[in-house]
């Protein structure tokens, strides 16, 4: 085969606005109880304008008691100004005197207990960074990849997986599949990827510069064709038409035999053995050989993932097709070196 593929003002509704500050008293000064001038207040006469008291027409003026009260001499200063009447009532006022000796006590335990949180929290004299000793420490431990200078340690790489020279390996399955002779050289993997086969190591044999036989093994792709671990004969002749797919385009007369499928068993897993002749009447300058053997093999590993194996040999290497099929057939997937 060829080679494959977010200032509040006054309130609201007040009639009568905010003071102005500074504002001065209106002429004639203040009427008790009023806020200004009234039609119905006059000033009374041998009085001082602004304390006369009001009065009302048909109405007992009922300050009339205040009308006999001499006025104020600044000289009696000391003596008693107020007449008959006396002082007015000194309304007396007692301090909560309890409630400032409780509120004394609440600030001096708020200020001991922020003391003693300082204290816990800076260290004691003597102790500064202790704290912050600890949490470097803790911080080293947290970062075991950092070096002994502060450098951090780039993590180690897996190494890829090298060839054994002595099987094809699936690192993903752990399988292990014997080369099956010296004609076979290594040409990929493990790890390579095939259009029928993830995880694949491949060997071929060189008949031509144009014309190979070849030999890989690999984790199904299902992206190419359908695994099913309940139908393997299906799988098997879905990997069959994409394997297909271009193998022979340079060939004439190309013609495909009937597939043989066998059930197998392999490493104790079921499996199935697909086989068939391609043949065609001419290669042109690729090849002389005018017919390929190619088996494929499909196992259900774990329910889940297949195996798929593929051995297509051309009339040139016969005799290498039974030992290849063979190799397959040996796959290890318990093998302690995968």
């Amino acid at each position: 085969m060829t080679y494959p593929p977010q200032d509040p003002g006054a309130p609201a509704g007040d009639p009568y606005g905010q003071s102005q500050p500074n504002a001065g008293p209106p002429a004639g000064g203040y009427a008790p109880g009023q806020a200004g001038a009234s039609p119905y207040q006059a000033p009374q006469p041998g009085y001082e304008p602004g304390y006369a008291p009001a009065a009302y027409p048909g109405q007992a003026d009922p300050n009339a008691a205040y009308y006999t009260q001499p006025a104020y001499d600044p000289s009696q200063a000391g003596q008693i100004p107020y007449g008959q009447y006396g002082p007015p009532p000194v309304q007396a006022t007692t301090k909560n005197s309890g409630g400032t000796v409780l509120l004394v006590i609440v600030v001096v335990l708020l200020m001991a207990a922020g003391g003693v949180g300082g204290y816990f929290l800076l260290g004691r004299d003597g102790d500064e960074g202790s704290i912050a000793s600890d949490d470097s420490a803790s911080a080293e431990e947290s970062d075991p990849e950092g070096g002994s200078d502060g450098e951090e340690t780039a993590p180690e790489e897996e190494a890829a997986p090298t060839p054994s020279g002595t099987a094809l390996s699936v690192p993903s399955l752990g399988s292990l599949t014997p080369i099956p002779g010296e004609e076979w050289i290594y040409t990929a993997g493990p790890g390579a990827s095939d259009e029928l086969m993830a995880d694949a190591e491949i060997y071929t044999i060189q008949h031509t510069p144009d014309w190979i036989s070849y030999l890989g093994v690999g984790l199904y792709a299902s992206t190419a064709a359908a695994f099913d671990p309940a139908d393997l004969n299906a799988s098997a002749e879905g990997a069959a038409s994409v394997w297909l797919q271009g193998a022979f385009d340079t060939t004439e007369g190309y013609a495909q035999g009937e597939i043989a499928y066998t059930a197998v068993e392999v490493d104790g897993r079921p499996g199935v053995l697909a086989e068939w002749r391609n043949s065609w009447t001419s290669a042109g300058q690729y090849t002389d050989d005018l017919y390929e053997d190619t088996a494929i093999l499909v196992v259900d590993v774990d329910g889940v993932n297949g195996f798929i194996g593929v051995a297509s040999v051309s009339e040139s290497g016969t005799a290498s097709y039974a030992p290849a099929v063979e190799a397959l057939l040996a796959t290890d997937f318990d093998a302690e070196t995968a």
